[in-house]
């Protein structure tokens, strides 16, 4: 959207694109402004706002509250985006802050609201550079993009360039390629804008070596497109037209572009043609962009290609059928109000009539064309509009009529090239709503995020307080119960001493003394699996040893423990926790649930990543049951690896057996 404003504001110094260029404006800020009700979301938010929730589950709640605002009730949009940056900056939450500043910007510039969006955004990067949250890095990236379109937007152009560059030299160092294309595209695009050719190539060409590089058709097929329309910017058409012969080969592999990606290659095509004057392949190009804006329904794009499909016909001298597809698009393009498409139809309604010789309809499409346009009617076409009536008035003026006949031709000479300019004006128009509907997704998938970053934050804050709750319990089990049994223990020893028995009293003495022993070493046993003292001096090695030893002494189930380069990785004492706590539960399901004998877990350290694997001889089971009907066992296992970010892989079959692979970023 951002984008459209600074080309709109270019190509207004020209004049003629005044008017037409505003209105194209218009019809795309309106495009941009539809949104659906978030209620339901809100009203949720709202209640879970009203509870005791974690600092940064309140955040991300608090910027997640503002985005459904936006389409909703843009006032109450920016209060809570504001209470949602005091309230990070209170609590020193620097990467929240930073990310609600910057979320706020877009909410600034859908009211353009440039320079708030642009203090915004500057605020933004400000808290993120004290941040050191791992997602740090790509947020700046995108702050710097939104930096650059606002800039485009205020007439900056040397921030607007200073920024883009910015972000595609971070995109660059995270190696992000397909995002380093899409930036590079916005680079040529901006430099297109300002009508620096050569630069545009330039970045066209980076887009062409990235796809030679993956191999992409995709990529390929994007630089020899835009290659081919930085050629034809400079009027080297010649070369336009072999770049798009290339661009055609991927083409023609059923390349699976969006519907605007495909109008937006007919139109650079049929422009190419045209300036060529091979006016029956610009026509079939024009064609095919009119049939795929037809059946998607981009109705812009459909008066557009039908516009110039009559043209062309003018061109060739084609004049009845020009008039079919001129008339049927006039038509059309009444119905919608559209100023800009119907100021340009009457345009060429009023050259096809002249160059046909029918002065009466040139002029009468001439005054037509005169009252749309008064933004953009100059001197020069008053006096023609006033030459043709005289003309029509009276066949005695024939010399006056000779001497605009020259005037004439270098309209239709201008009309030609206005053509070619309109053409690339559409292919313009249709990146921007591309633009606007890629903002819409990373829109959807910014508040993807934001929802499953809150979902975890929430599960951790569950792990969390179970495992406090869990140390608490062993502490006083350990403590408390454990001394007291002790106690009483040492106590029934010493009357022992002072006391007459029999044999049989003796005995039944000697049996609860021993089941007493039996209590305190079970308590000592539910202690220690509660809060593992080993895993916290010793770490995850030494603690999964002892757990896996203590199972074999009690004969439940031989395991077998393997581990491998652990000891040259410091794993934090949360993590090592989560990964006890998963090998806990895998194991107490193989002992309750697999009928086993034999069990073996291992432990792999392999540069950044963290690899366990627990394997059974027992009876397995159907795993699509664990996924859909999994108990709390499988829930907790689950829970635990999503909120280490793992990936985990479970194999099993009857009869054969389980194996479960999983895999930590360390």
């Amino acid at each position: 959207m951002i984008f459209i404003m600074r080309f709109v504001y270019l190509q207004t110094k020209s004049g003629a694109m005044n008017l037409r260029c505003f209105v194209l404006l218009l019809i795309a800020i309106v495009a941009g402004f539809r949104s659906d009700a978030q209620t339901s979301k809100i009203d949720s938010l709202i209640h879970l706002l009203k509870t005791e929730i974690p600092d940064t589950i309140r955040a991300n709640s608090l910027r997640l509250l503002a985005t459904y605002y936006e389409s909703v009730d843009t006032e109450k949009s920016e209060q809570t985006y504001q209470e949602s940056i005091d309230f990070s900056k209170s609590k020193k939450l620097y990467f929240e802050a930073g990310t609600a500043y910057f979320e706020r910007s877009f909410l600034y510039q859908a009211q353009a609201k440039y320079r708030e969006a642009e203090l915004s955004l500057d605020s933004a990067i400000l808290f993120l550079d004290l941040s050191n949250d791992n997602r740090t890095l790509l947020r700046k990236t995108l702050v710097y993009a939104a930096l650059s379109n606002v800039n485009k937007s205020l007439n900056n152009y040397d921030k607007a360039i200073e920024y883009q560059l910015k972000a595609n030299d971070l995109y660059e160092k995270q190696q992000a390629t397909s995002s380093l294309v899409k930036a590079y595209i916005n680079t040529s695009i901006l430099y297109k804008e300002l009508r620096n050719f050569e630069q545009q190539e330039n970045y066209s060409r980076k887009v062409l070596a990235i796809g030679k590089k993956t191999k992409d058709d995709n990529q390929l097929f994007l630089g020899y497109t835009y290659i081919a329309y930085a050629l034809s910017e400079q009027l080297k058409n010649k070369e336009a037209a072999t770049y798009l012969d290339s661009a055609k080969t991927y083409f023609k592999k059923g390349l699976n572009l969006q519907a605007d990606m495909n109008i937006s290659f007919f139109l650079i095509s049929g422009s190419v043609s045209a300036k060529l004057k091979k006016y029956d392949e610009a026509y079939s190009e024009f064609k095919k962009a009119y049939d795929y804006a037809e059946a998607n329904k981009y109705t812009f794009s459909k008066y557009q290609s039908l516009l110039q499909m009559g043209n062309m016909r003018t061109f060739q001298k084609r004049y009845e059928e020009a008039e079919t597809i001129l008339l049927n698009a006039y038509s059309e393009i009444q119905k919608t109000g559209e100023l800009a498409q119907k100021n340009i139809v009457l345009e060429y309604l009023s050259n096809l009539y002249k160059d046909w010789g029918k002065y009466d309809k040139a002029l009468d499409y001439y005054k037509k064309f005169i009252d749309v346009s008064d933004s953009i009617t100059n001197i020069q076409n008053q006096e023609l509009a006033a030459t043709l009536e005289k003309k029509y008035e009276s066949e005695k003026k024939e010399a006056i009529i000779q001497q605009q006949e020259s005037r004439l031709q270098q309209r239709k000479t201008m009309n030609f090239l206005f053509g070619g300019g309109l053409a690339a004006l559409s292919v313009i128009l249709i990146l921007g709503y591309r633009t606007y509907h890629q903002k819409q997704k990373l829109q959807k998938q910014r508040i993807s995020e934001l929802e499953t970053e809150q979902r975890l934050n929430a599960a951790q804050a569950v792990i969390k307080g179970e495992e406090q709750e869990r140390a608490r319990l062993a502490k006083d089990l350990h403590d408390g119960l454990s001394g007291m049994l002790s106690g009483v223990k040492y106590s029934l020893q010493d009357m022992k001493g002072n006391l007459i028995m029999t044999e049989e009293n003796r005995q039944a003495f000697e049996r609860s003394m021993d089941m007493l022993d039996s209590s305190i070493k079970e308590m000592r046993r539910v202690a220690h699996n509660m809060m593992p003292e080993v895993l916290a001096r010793y770490g995850l090695d030494a603690a999964l040893r002892d757990y896996v030893a203590e199972i074999n002494h009690a004969g439940l189930l031989k395991v077998v423990y393997q581990s491998m380069g652990i000891d040259q990785k410091e794993i934090e004492h949360s993590t090592g926790l989560t990964i006890y706590r998963i090998v806990q539960e895998l194991l107490n399901n193989v002992i309750k649930h697999a009928q086993a004998s034999e069990a073996l877990v291992q432990l792999l350290v392999e540069n950044d990543k963290l690899i366990v694997n627990v394997e059974d001889n027992g009876q397995g089971f159907d795993t699509r049951l664990s996924e859909e009907k999994g108990g709390m066992g499988w829930r907790n296992i689950r829970s635990r690896v999503e909120l280490l970010n793992g990936m985990i892989d479970i194999q099993s079959s009857a009869g054969s057996g389980t194996s479960v692979n999983i895999e930590f970023n360390i």
